[in-house]
């Protein structure tokens, strides 16, 4: 017989009959519990149980118990240390511009963007700094960003081209993404990037045709949505390119989002394996964008409608059925070999800050101050399990602290969704596994009542408080209390004073 406990991070959907949807963050996994299971995990603090019991064997295989002495929380600041910081990986996004084409209102690089073009001279830099790694590292990802990358198509396909010939001299694997516009992107450019190693692009619809034409226009004025979807149109079914659908959400078009699902449907992108739609709520995250504070959605309303945007877009062929994901916030910003690299040379750690000369952490040229600079060491300290709220939290294996943007630079921020660093999954994680589970027929609507699938601001705290680590900053702790207060969480009428309390993140491209 073993003494058992509940895990920390199972987060349990009551259906009907006594039964549940149980999902653990640690291990991943996602049942089905009869009454049978359910009761013996509610009882499992009370009594050692027998490791051999079938019931017992298929909740600890699944996370779901674990024995009395395991430290959990040990266990996923390990794995996510080995992950973060595996030394076999570099990323570097690279933007041979800052300059755009286009003048969306809320782009978090503001309005007055550089427009200088990389040197050769910072290509090579670049090309170095690859070179030198070559021998110490087993994969090479670059991210080509903007401003819009496609305006420099010619230095995209330069370095891309010396990259794919290093990497293959050594043994190394490369692959690329980008994030563009979307405009110039033709058959004849996907092909290029195909050839190129780009697996996937992102490009931004923010509404049906006349809605994104009011919020996405080029810098004449002029509307650009006809354009991106017969450029998306052309190359298709002819290039394996996965394409990326980002809508930007806001209080303003969260009423046109399900016409424009249906709208893509309709004119035949539904379906298809290698488009899929996502959503992402805008944020007054820098200086650029604090203006559109007052238009963004509070993370609960957000929430709420990103459910019911997926369980549309997946009915429609838009949009997958999407699943927790692991360690959500390290991204390069938070790897020792995670750089951001812009025209004249300088590197930054997150491409939130490019637009701020201020804000770089060093220069192409000068690469061996990065190991000793203050400024890489404080994103490089940052980490979530020094939270109280993160390490006391049942989806820290999930979002592992979301956005370390929010915390090294917290008093950028604006507004309750860009001061507040939790993903939408702590907003509606039950009713997405609930969806998840109804579309997969494991369960109908019949299994459980609306109301008690509801995901509460607050419910997914764990169990058991760890102590050991420190208070959030200042502004999130008063976001906070604002919420669990009532605040401006599901109250329209609530708006936030930003000169009262000072405080995103997010591609809002």
């Amino acid at each position: 017989m073993i003494k058992f406990i509940q895990s920390r991070y199972t987060i349990l959907v009551p259906l009907t009959k006594w039964r549940a949807l149980a999902y653990n963050s640690l291990s991943g996994g996602l049942a089905l519990w009869e009454a049978d299971e359910r009761a013996v995990y509610d009882t499992v603090i009370e009594t050692a149980l027998d490791e051999m019991d079938p019931t017992v064997r298929a909740l600890a295989q699944g996370g779901y118990i674990v024995g009395e002495d395991v430290d959990e929380l040990a266990i996923i600041e390990q794995q996510y240390t080995a992950h973060r910081f595996d030394p076999s990986t570099m990323t570097l996004t690279i933007a041979p511009t800052l300059a755009c084409n286009f003048g969306c209102f809320y782009c978090f690089q503001g309005q007055e963007k550089a427009t200088e073009t990389m040197s050769q001279r910072v290509q090579d830099a670049i090309v170095a700094l690859v070179q030198r790694v070559v021998p110490k590292i087993r994969y090479l990802h670059v991210a080509w960003y903007g401003g819009e990358p496609l305006l420099r198509m010619n230095i995209l396909e330069s370095l891309s081209d010396r990259f794919i010939a290093l990497c293959d001299q050594n043994g190394i694997r490369y692959d690329a993404m980008m994030v563009t516009n979307g405009y110039m992107l033709d058959a004849e450019v996907a092909q290029s990037l195909h050839v190129r190693r780009v697996k996937q692009v992102q490009v931004t619809l923010d509404g049906t045709p006349d809605y994104h034409d009011e919020r996405r226009v080029l810098l004449s004025g002029k509307g650009t949505f006809e354009k991106i979807i017969g450029n998306i149109k052309e190359w298709i079914d002819k290039v394996p390119l996965v394409i990326s659908v980002r809508v930007n959400v806001d209080v303003r078009n969260q009423d046109d989002i399900h016409d424009l699902i249906d709208y893509m449907a309709k004119i035949g992108l539904a379906q298809k394996r290698n488009l899929r739609m996502y959503f992402a709520p805008i944020e007054a995250i820098t200086e650029g964008c604090h203006y559109i504070a007052g238009i963004t959605m509070a993370k609960s309303q957000y929430g709420q409608l990103e459910t019911e945007l997926y369980q549309h877009g997946f009915e429609a062929g838009i949009t997958g059925l999407p699943y927790p994901p692991r360690f959500r916030s390290s991204c390069a910003a938070v790897r020792p070999k995670g750089f951001v690299i812009i025209p004249n040379g300088d590197i930054h750690k997150c491409w939130n800050t490019v637009s701020w000369p201020e804000r770089r952490v060093g220069t192409i040229f000068e690469v061996n101050a990065l190991d000793h600079d203050e400024r890489v060491l404080n994103w490089l300290r940052w980490t979530p399990f020094e939270n109280d709220a993160c390490r006391n939290c049942k989806i820290l294996p999930v979002c592992a602290g979301a956005c370390a943007y929010k915390f090294v630079h917290s008093y950028d921020t604006r507004g309750e969704a860009a001061m507040l660093p939790c993903p939408s999954w702590k907003y509606n994680i039950k009713e997405r596994l609930v969806l998840r589970a109804e579309k997969m027929n494991f369960i109908t609507k019949d299994d459980y009542e609306p109301d008690m699938i509801h995901t509460g601001p607050t419910e997914l705290r764990t169990d058991v408080y760890v102590e050991g680590g420190n208070a959030l900053p200042e502004n999130m702790q008063a976001m906070l209390a604002q919420i669990e207060l009532g605040g401006r969480n599901g109250d329209e009428s609530y708006m936030i004073n930003i000169s009262d309390i000072a405080g995103e993140e997010v591609m809002t491209k």
